[in-house]
Parts: C-alpha cells; structure tokens; sequence
C-alpha cells in the first residue's frame, strides 16, 4: 500500500552585509495595522517599525499633513490616531510614518472612518423618514419605582391598502405584544434610541394580528403571524417606500443609499441570498437555510419582561448567521439580494440564526385585511441587486464549528467502515472511503464516501450501522477542503418536507431539547435535502441520523425569542429619574 510522506522545509533568510565594496543596507519602515475601520471620534494606535537603523524615531502625517487636521484626523507622536467627529468625504485618509533617519522611507495604513454597523438606522431623521429605521410604539416602557425601561424595533416598510399607506412591522414592535390598542402613536426614532422619551409621532396603530398567550414552551399556542401595520401621518413618511441602505452606493462604506424594495415578492427557497436593513445591525446579508419550518418561539408581553409565552410558528423562514440580526431588528422587511423582492417579515432569533415570516403569509393574513376585504400590498419599485456588504462583514455561514470527535466515536466509525469496505467499493462510483466528521451533526463521525461524480440525492444510506454517512466528489482533492454548494431540487425539497410533516409534531412535543423543526440542504450530502432539528444547546438530546430515509440535520444553539437575541443592553442614567434602554425586540 502506498503512503504518504513528507520532507520538513526551514527556509532561512540571509541578511547580507556590506563586503569588499562597503554597499549599506537601506532602511526599511513598517505600519501595522495595514487597515483599519473606525467610528467618527475614535481612536487607533499605530506601530511603525524600522530597521538597518539605530534611529528608529518616525514622524506621523495625516494625508501627508504632519499631525493631522481636524478634517481628517488628528495622530500624536506616539502613532495614537483619532478620526475626525464627521465622516470625511472620501471617507478614506492615509496614516504614514516618515523615517527621521532617512525621510524618503514611509510605510502607510489606510483608515476608513464609517458609522458602525447600524447606526444610521438608529439615528432620528428629517420627515418624511425613509424606513428600516428605529422605531415602535411610543407607549412601550414600563415604570418600576424611578426607573423606566424602554423598547424598540424596526419599522420595516411601507404597505398600501384601498389608496391609505402603512408601515408595516411586528405586533410586538408597534402593538406591544397585544397590549395596544388602536390609534396609539408610533415614533421615530424608538424609545430606546430617544432616552426612554417619545419622539417624533410618524403614523398610528391601525391593526394587528393577535398573538395566542398562555402558551408555554411544552405547549405553545399556535399563531399564524407576527405582524402589524400603522396608518402614516401625512408627510412623515416617505411614500415612495424608501429603505435605508437597500440601493445604490453611497460615499459611506457598507452604508448604500435609500431605496424602495421591489414591488412584487418572491418565495423563500433554500439558499437563497437575503438581506435586510434593521435597526441594530443595519444592512445585513446572508442566506436562507431552512424553509417550511415550525418554530416555537417565546415572548414577553411588556418590555420589563412581564408575563412570558410561547407560540408556534409553521411554514418559516430561517436565515443563517448570527450576525445577520440583533435585537431590534424586528419588523425589518428581508428581501432577497438579487432583485431586492421582499420574501420575509423578521421577527426573532437566536445566537446563530434569524426567524421570518414569509411576507406573503404576512400580506393575505386576515388580520391585516380591511372591512372590505382588501389586504396589504408592498410599496416598491423596480427589481434591483442590494449591496451587500464586503466579505468579512456579512454574516457568517450557518455551519458550526467542527467539534473534535471522541476517541470511542473515531474507533466506533472505524470499526463500521472497516466492515463495509468492499462492499462499496464494488460501486464502480466510489472512489476511496475514510473516516471524518459529520457536517450534518458536528461532533460525528462519519464514514466519509469519496465518489467520481455527484450521486442523485438518496443514493447512499444516510447511515451504516448508526454512523453516519458523507459524500464527498473527488474533485475536492481530500476531505479537509469544502465541498462546492449544490441547489436542491425541488422535487428533493418536497420530498423531505412531506416526512417532516409527519414527523414535526410529535418532534417537538416529545423532546423537550427541540424548538423548531424544517427542511434545508443536507452537508453530509450535497444536493440533498434533509430534515433539519434546532435544539438547545442545554439540554441533553440523541437525534436520529434519518427519517423515513431523509438526512436529519442538527443545529444547537440558545432557543428562538423575540427579544434580546444577540442581546445589547444600555442601561443610563438620565434626568432625575434611573431609565433602562434596551434593544428587546
């Protein structure tokens, strides 16, 4: 049998010095950090290195002014930067150090000064306001003693109804979790963005759609949507339908200008690339991992926290990343970042993902119909590409890091891929099987299938034996590198999707640990689709590795809520009583 080998290689650098002819050698400087992203007034420290001599003493310059300016920024002489309160147009300056020992040797960082993410959204605007920003119903405090807590979303966007515009957002964010009644203001920014006092009133609550209470996280009650519209006060809003940050570029980074979203929506599919632009993270983007998902998620009927309850959802949304949303992101429209159709209506989420109501589900939910029985239609525009934000600052794909597999789980694999062997060798597709880590289930073996060309879905066994099984074409070179993602047909879809109807019920009833249960693609498996459990992280919990011969897939995490996920508190004293602010919806 042939093995592997390999030679270990030192490379070493010689320096050489001057000899015989008595050349020198020149001095050479260094910045680091090389780039860096800061908020209008803060501060970095760079470094600057120099060597070949004994002067290393640099002077600092600011867009070649030494010192800086105030419109660019100020750097002291021990390379501390500070960006300037406004953001500079371009919003990009240059940090270099000059060698004192020999002025035409420099090193530059560049320094881009940017809001953070989300901060635009959070601010108050000039009437009429554009939408994706702070804001929910002025009511929505609680008092205890002398101190106030405050709460607030997103007003996500703008619907139209028989000739009358409405923002459109969650019950929980405008109708305070069925505590409102009609007609209550609806202010711009939030509360929590206004220091616990109500600004400026932009429309009134018109509807909402009940939420069942009394549910509890053994038996939820079941709710439809999380959904509410409010009547626009003439002139506070833009009735184009504008969205902060969901068109073309603008002179901030990651920050696009307003647009309206597309007029016409979309259904939500596997895969596909979302964004929304919310009030704690602003325009975010990633992709949807699972759809026609029944979800339990829990609410608070006051922003203290009042009296808890839990309700199910069916036929959701989930989108991966546990940055793709914050608490105060509820009631931001997610829309798909192609052509900008709405497909969602967010409403909650926990550390690494994001719920949404399909927006169509939303839009013909009776509770949002008039007398006359017209509903809701999204006000928008052309079809548009969004401008999502750069690699490193989009949301993180959904997968979860690859947990170390047990010594008895590694044997155990073994033994079991050691047994069939030959017999899926005989498979003139497979190539070579090894033993690795389960993507479905993280902290699994799995026997690991190396094939010539992608098998149609359900070809192999999602198991051997109680371990796993994952495919893996050759043209990947060895299992340490990514399998290429591969669309789910939507036969395939359909096919898993009628086993977890089966299935989902009793799934989350009987186990305690599972709060949502849907259908997205399978990783042990490309092409495939599997039934997909989210659990809690928590609790103690042995999945099936099939259903009715579909792939199940396990994701753990903290449970879906509709308040404080990826949770942000900013508690602050102000006038002469204690006010709690916090970002709980």
């Amino acid at each position: 049998m042939r093995r592997g080998w390999w030679v270990p290689v030192m490379a070493t650098a010689l320096l050489l010095t001057g000899c015989g002819g008595g050349s020198s050698v020149p001095v050479a400087i260094s910045v680091s950090p090389k780039t860096v992203t800061l908020s209008p007034g803060a501060s970095q420290t760079f470094k600057a290195t120099v060597t070949n001599t004994s002067n290393v003493s640099v002077t600092w310059q600011v867009n070649s002014t030494p010192g800086g300016s105030a419109k660019v920024g100020t750097i002291n002489v021990f390379g501390v930067y500070t960006a300037p309160i406004s953001e500079p147009t371009p919003p990009t300056v240059n940090v270099t150090a000059v060698s004192q020992a020999d002025a035409t040797k420099s090193a530059t960082a560049l320094v881009t000064i940017a809001q953070p993410s989300g901060a635009g959204n959070q601010q108050a605007q000039s009437l009429p306001i554009k939408l994706g920003t702070s804001g929910g119903d002025s009511l929505d405090l609680t008092k205890s003693g002398n101190t106030i807590t405050c709460c607030s979303g997103t007003l996500g966007s703008l619907v139209q109804r028989a000739g009358t515009f409405y923002v459109l957002s969650n019950n929980h964010v405008l109708a305070r979790s069925n505590q409102a009644k009609p007609g209550e203001p609806v202010s711009q920014p939030g509360l929590v963005d206004s220091n616990c006092t109500p600004a400026t009133p932009v429309a009134n609550l018109s509807q909402f759609v009940q939420l069942p209470q009394g549910g509890t996280s053994t038996a939820p009650k079941t709710g439809t949507v999380d959904a509410a519209i409010a009547q626009i006060i003439s002139g506070a809003v833009d009735t184009s339908g504008s969205i902060l940050e969901l068109g073309t570029a603008s002179s901030t980074p990651n920050a696009p200008n307003p647009a309206p979203p597309a007029s016409t929506t979309v259904a939500p599919a596997i895969g596909m690339g979302v964004a929304k632009a919310g009030r704690s993270s602003g325009l975010t983007c990633s992709s949807i991992s699972s759809v026609n998902t029944i979800v339990d998620i829990d609410y608070s009927t006051s922003c203290s926290g009042g009296t808890s309850f839990t309700v199910e959802f069916g036929n959701q949304i989930v989108i991966s990343g546990g940055s793709f949303s914050a608490a105060g992101d509820s009631g931001s429209l997610v829309v798909n970042t192609s052509t900008a159709q709405p497909v969602g209506l967010l409403y909650g989420g926990d550390s690494t993902s994001t719920v949404a109501n399909p927006i169509n589900t939303v839009l013909n939910d009776p509770g949002l119909a008039d007398s006359n029985g017209n509903h809701p239609t999204i006000v928008g525009g052309a079809q548009h590409p969004i401008l999502c934000p750069k690699p490193g600052a989009t949301a993180p794909a959904g997968a979860q890091a690859t947990a170390p597999l047990a010594a008895t789980e590694l044997a155990r694999a073994t033994e079991v891929a050691g047994r069939h062997a030959a017999r899926l060798m005989a498979n003139p597709a497979v190539a070579g099987i090894v033993v690795g880590h389960s993507q479905d289930e993280p902290g699994k073996a799995a026997v690991v299938i190396y094939v010539n060309s992608l098998p149609s879905p359900a070809t192999f066994a999602a198991q051997l034996d109680g371990v796993r099984t994952r495919i893996v074409p050759t043209s990947t070179g060895g299992s340490g590198i990514a399998v290429p993602e591969v669309a789910v047909a939507e036969t395939e879809v359909a096919r898993v999707a009628a086993i977890k109807e089966q299935h989902a019920e009793q799934l989350l009833r009987e186990n305690p640990a599972i709060f949502a249960v849907g259908v997205g693609a399978s990783e042990d498996s490309p092409g495939e689709a599997a039934v997909i459990l989210f659990v809690d992280q928590d609790m103690p919990y042995t999945p099936p590795i099939a259903l009715d011969g579909a792939r199940v897939k396990v994701r753990r995490s903290d449970r879906f809520r509709a308040w404080g996920w990826n949770e942000r508190q900013q508690p602050r004293a102000c006038f002469s009583s204690k006010r709690a602010q916090q970002d709980s919806y």
